[in-house]
């Protein structure tokens, strides 16, 4: 009778295993059909990863445990860290982390991470969801860079421009900086339509944007901002840069469109900038009245002939700085 006991009980144990075995291959199976990553995370490393994980990370399946997901991440690997830990806690992140993975291939892609506690006996064990949204980021930057540039010249736009002049204007005022702005227009651009066609003067505005462009890439540390404000109205806006490098950097843009010639399919043609700079002063009010004081400058250029640089100089100590150069 004890024999027969203990075959069954051998059998029952034996029937267990295999139990176990089913269910884990079942809920592997389960877990492979998820359309986000899964990763069971230990504070050593990786337990258990599913297809979509070993997909998106690029490593196969088989390779994934051992491994520790944080050192697979290019950028935001703290505060990953810190949102793995706070699910070791148990608590509960308020934000998902947005962060670059380098898979075994070199291509990088972005993922959310959500973290959570494991209800596990023994050490702490936390699930890891992660979300690929490499080409959700992709549209949400192509939509921003649509929403702050212009569509013919691939200059920012007015509402951007002015977005960041007001709060380069604010920065200067509380840390007692000067802003400088620069409008430009082109000179008699009417001229070119006529006798081009439009498609030579939307040629020509491309020109001209990319020549400043190229200006403005040479000289990274200024950070200055280039945005298309009207028809063949341009602005530039300098955040604490020198008075002097001001000026020649105008000079410089002044020059280089006058010696630039444009090429179209309806001929050759040339064209000249007016440009107007003023820099802000205590009684500016807002971004708006210094933008005021340059535009009123540019209005003097066209004045006084065109295809020049006149500045608003009524700030004596400005004035006086500027003819010391």
């Amino acid at each position: 009778m004890f024999l027969d006991e203990d075959h069954e009980a051998l059998e029952a144990a034996e029937l267990t295993k295999q139990t176990l075995v089913d269910t884990q291959e079942r809920m592997g199976m389960m877990l492979d059909l998820m359309p986000m990553g899964l990763l069971i995370h230990t504070r050593q490393g990786i337990i258990f990863g599913n297809q979509e994980a070993a997909r998106l990370l690029q490593v196969p399946q088989s390779e994934v445990v051992g491994k520790h997901f944080l050192d697979f991440l290019t950028t935001h690997a703290e505060d990953a860290a810190r949102q793995m830990e706070q699910a070791f806690d148990g608590r509960i992140s308020v934000e998902p982390t947005e962060a670059e993975v380098k898979t075994a291939a070199g291509e990088t892609r972005t993922i959310k991470l959500i973290a959570g506690a494991l209800p596990w006996e023994g050490n702490p064990v936390v699930q890891l969801l992660l979300q690929d949204i490499t080409d959700l980021k992709m549209i949400q930057d192509r939509l921003h860079l649509l929403a702050v540039t212009d569509e013919l010249t691939g200059a920012f736009n007015r509402r951007h421009a002015f977005a960041v002049g007001h709060g380069l204007f604010n920065e200067a005022k509380a840390g007692h900086r000067k802003l400088a702005v620069a409008v430009l227009d082109v000179d008699h651009f009417k001229r070119v339509n006529d006798t081009f066609g439009h498609a030579a003067g939307d040629t020509a505005l491309k020109s001209l944007t990319g020549s400043i462009q190229e200006i403005i890439a040479a000289d990274p540390s200024s950070e200055m901002t280039f945005a298309r404000v009207g028809g063949e109205e341009f602005m530039i806006v300098f955040p604490a840069v020198e008075p002097a490098k001001v000026l020649k950097i105008c000079e410089q843009v002044r020059r280089e469109i006058e010696e630039r010639p444009v090429l179209s399919a309806a001929g050759t043609c040339r064209m000249t900038v007016s440009i107007g700079l003023a820099w802000q002063r205590a009684a500016d009010s807002s971004f708006d009245a210094l933008y005021s004081n340059a535009d009123k400058a540019l209005y003097e250029a066209k004045s006084a002939g065109r295809n020049r640089v006149r500045q608003d100089e009524r700030e004596p100590e400005l004035r006086q700085s500027l003819t010391g150069q």
